[in-house]
């Protein structure tokens, strides 16, 4: 059997186990498409060994390059992409990516393309998965930067931090990152906290404790659109003449996306890549897998794929309000 690999959207780490895992399980070649959905129509296409994927299992360094695409694909350019992967006689594609490359993903399978898809990116906002390739890592290079702050704060008490987040729409990531790394508040487009009420909260937090950190979401302000960052400035702008004390202001940005996996990182890609070799070796097809809230992988239908926001009906929606993060 021959599998074709192909990852679209942002980086992350993670997925180089997700691959290597895919390959140990499955006994298969795997054959690797550099550059996401555009390297998938240039054919730009590599053999890797076993041997490398275990050298390359942990690490931070990418064995496989990602892209992205802004257009919507032609069908000519769909035929294109099937014949090309038939040529090569690849048996199956999995693609690793978030929504819009998953449901990429839908339109292919029905040119004769056996496709499986799981979710990867450090937003973990695909619909009906509890976690996506890449998040957990994300979530701890957050926890070491509020650390890193907290100890300044202490070194120079009195001082309030604002950490900019990536997510996109959705705000899952700054809120759990802001529940795991004990950060005083979450601002997250979900739930819009008046400014007033902020201002109180911040000042409470700053007459108890060295320092206040607060995590904001990207998209927050709303004025985000993919490639914006700057909604600490505006919450500066509002907040500093207000409560009184300049506010440090640190964008983490694309270092999320990299550093070590965690183990964590590990045992999901783990158990996403076995619930993908089981469902081939099944006979299943065209299936995304996602994980739910009981750690359990589950096969889906690909075109039941779309964008989610946090649940504020969740469990860690409502262990932020009674933490009083938003």
């Amino acid at each position: 059997m021959k599998i074709g690999i192909v990852v679209s959207g942002g980086d992350v780490s993670g997925i180089n186990n997700f691959i290597f895992q895919i390959a140990r399980l499955a006994q298969a070649d795997i054959t690797l498409f550099n550059g996401g959905i555009p390297g998938l129509l240039e054919k730009h296409h590599q053999e890797v060994s076993l041997r490398d994927l275990v050298d390359y299992s942990i690490s931070a360094m990418p064995i496989i390059t990602s892209g992205r695409t802004a257009r919507k694909l032609m069908r000519v350019e769909y035929e294109e992409i099937a014949k090309k992967l038939k040529s090569l006689r690849i048996d199956i594609l999995i693609m690793a990516g978030g929504d819009g490359s998953l449901q990429f993903l839908n339109t292919l399978s029905e040119f004769d393309v056996n496709c499986f898809g799981v979710g990867m990116t450090i937003d973990n906002d695909v619909y009906g998965s509890d976690y996506t390739i890449g998040f957990s890592t994300a979530c701890e290079q957050i926890i070491k930067e509020v650390a890193k702050l907290r100890n300044t704060g202490r070194a120079l008490p009195g001082r309030v931090f604002m950490v900019e987040v990536l997510g996109g729409y959705c705000g899952e990531l700054t809120l759990q990152a802001a529940i795991k790394s004990n950060a005083d508040l979450a601002l997250i487009p979900e739930c819009q906290i008046p400014l007033a009420n902020l201002v109180t909260r911040i000042q409470d937090k700053l007459s108890q404790q060295n320092s206040v950190v607060i995590l904001c979401s990207e998209g927050y302000t709303r004025e985000y659109s993919p490639g914006f960052q700057g909604a600490v400035d505006t919450m500066i702008k509002q907040l500093e003449p207000k409560i009184g004390v300049r506010i440090r202001k640190a964008i983490v940005g694309f270092g999320l996306r990299s550093g070590e996996p965690t183990c964590e990182e590990i045992y999901q890609g783990t158990i996403m890549a076995s619930e993908v070799v089981r469902c081939i070796q099944s006979g299943m097809k065209n299936k995304a897998i996602i994980i739910n809230s009981s750690n359990k992988p589950i096969p889906i239908d690909l075109i039941s794929i779309t964008k989610r926001l946090v649940d504020t009906e969740g469990h860690h929606y409502k262990l932020a309000m009674q933490l009083k993060i938003i």
